[in-house]
C-alpha cells in the first residue's frame, strides 16, 4: 500500500506487467492507495510481517523468503518499507532473489521524512544507497516525489542537487535563517540483470 504519488509512478512507468506481481508491505492501514487494484488481471501476492487486510503471505524478508518462490516475480513493489527494516542489506538480498531475471523492482523510500515507527523507523536512503543495496539491478526513472500530488523531480546523476534546489529558508525565533527541505521520497525502477 502506498501514497498517491507512488501509485502515479507505477501507472506511468509500469502500466503493464507480463507475469506475477509481489508487493512487500501490503498491509492496508486504511489511508493508502491500492496497487492490487491496478494489477488485478495478474497473479498478485501481498507480503507483510503480520496478517491483515491485503496480506496473502506472512514473511520477514530479513529471515527468509519461503514460501515465496525464487526468480519468480515479474514485478516487485516495495514502497515505504525499507526504512522500517533492521537489516536492510539482508532484506535487499532476499528481495532480489525472488524477482525474475529481467523482472522489475519499484523501490520508493524516504530521503527527507519525519520519524514514523511502524513498528520502528531505522534509516533514510539516498538513490545511491539503493543502488548499493541492490547491485543486481540496473536503475532508471529515478526521481523525488513530495507530498504534493503529481509532483516529481528528476534526479540526474551528473547534477545531483535537485533536493538542495528545493530548499526553503525561514527565520528561527533567534532571527537566524534555517534551511528546510520538503518531505522527499526517492522513487526508482530497477531491472534485474540477466547475466
Amino acid at each position: 500500500m502506498g501514497d498517491i504519488n507512488q501509485l502515479t509512478y507505477l501507472k506511468t512507468h509500469v502500466p503493464n506487467v507480463d507475469g506475477p506481481v509481489v508487493e512487500i508491505g501490503s498491509k492496508d492501514y486504511g489511508s493508502t492507495s491500492s496497487y492490487r487494484d491496478f494489477y488485478r488481471d495478474r497473479e498478485y501476492v501481498g507480503v507483510d510481517m503480520e496478517e491483515g487486510k491485503g496480506v496473502d503471505v506472512i514473511v520477514d524478508l530479513t529471515l527468509q523468503t519461503e514460501p515465496l518462490p525464487k526468480n519468480h516475480f515479474a514485478l516487485a513493489i516495495c514502497c515505504s518499507v525499507l526504512e522500517h527494516v533492521r537489516k536492510p542489506w539482508i532484506f535487499a538480498d532476499n528481495l532480489s532473489s525472488i524477482v525474475a531475471p529481467g523482472g522489475k523492482l519499484y523501490m520508493s523510500v524516504p530521503w527527507v521524512w519525519r520519524y514514523h515507527a511502524y513498528p520502528d523507523d531505522y534509516f533514510r536512503f539516498s538513490w545511491r544507497g539503493i543502488m548499493e543495496l541492490f547491485p543486481e539491478f540496473s536503475w532508471e526513472q529515478i526521481c523525488y516525489s513530495t507530498n504534493v500530488p503529481n509532483e516529481f523531480i528528476a534526479i540526474d546523476a551528473k547534477a545531483p542537487t535537485a533536493d538542495n534546489a528545493m530548499a526553503a529558508h525561514a527565520d528561527t525565533p533567534s532571527g537566524v535563517k534555517r534551511k528546510y527541505l520538503p518531505y522527499l521520497m526517492v522513487n526508482m525502477l530497477g531491472t534485474r540483470k540477466t547475466g
